[in-house]
């Protein structure tokens, strides 16, 4: 029986089980997918056998915040009405005498920024942050040294990066996203090849 090349994924989502189980790994007959929501979990499937990569989620339910929550609508709306708005970014631009696109993009960009630290904010009052891919990755680096670990994830910010870049993964992969459930798995069954050729000719270009 051929022992193929084992892409070990983490992820404490079903949905994100499923579209691995039923779009992803069928393009792949060349690897065995092995799946878990913990790394725990993946010892346990993996038993004694090692796998050629980690597929690992970055960002998800860290237990040790104690009371997560949904931050209510009013107050996410007092937020964002103090936030810079499209009358910031073209006030008096025609008529700026330095370098006018650097300047329109750095206007844009507060509007951006801005965005992106209510979403930290919102992410985290729920429970949702990096520690649990992080805590995968260091896991997975004791028991499997020399094993390379991507992330796969879509929630991830530019912190996140910085983050990831600090604790040595391989790679980073953006999961599809798409505005309904069945987009989002229409677009990731579209992704897979990308994916999987990336995986194989980056991650893996040596192996068996």
């Amino acid at each position: 029986m051929e022992n193929k090349p084992i892409i070990c994924f983490i992820d404490d989502s079903d949905f994100e089980h499923a579209l691995v189980r039923e779009e992803i790994a069928p393009q792949a007959p060349r690897f065995e997918f092995v799946q878990a929501k913990t790394f725990e979990e993946a010892c346990q499937r993996l038993s004694e056998r090692i796998p050629a990569l980690f597929l690992l989620d970055l960002w998800g339910q860290d237990p040790s915040v104690a009371s997560p929550s949904i931050t209510p609508r009013q107050e996410v709306e007092r937020k964002v009405a103090g936030f810079p708005g499209l009358d910031q970014v073209y006030a008096g631009l025609e008529g700026f005498s330095g370098d006018v696109n650097n300047e329109y993009l750095k206007r844009f960009f507060t509007i951006v920024d801005c965005w992106r630290h209510l979403f930290e904010e919102v992410c985290a009052r729920v429970g949702q942050n990096r520690e649990y891919g992080l805590y995968n990755l260091e896991q997975a680096r004791k028991r499997y040294p020399g094993v390379p670990a991507v992330f796969y994830t879509r929630k991830s910010l530019i912190n996140d990066a910085v983050a990831l870049f600090k604790a040595a993964a391989d790679g980073l992969f953006i999961k599809p996203t798409g505005s309904t459930d069945e987009e989002t798995r229409s677009l990731t069954r579209a992704f897979a090849p990308a994916l999987l050729r990336d995986i194989e000719t980056r991650i893996l270009p040596n192996r068996p």
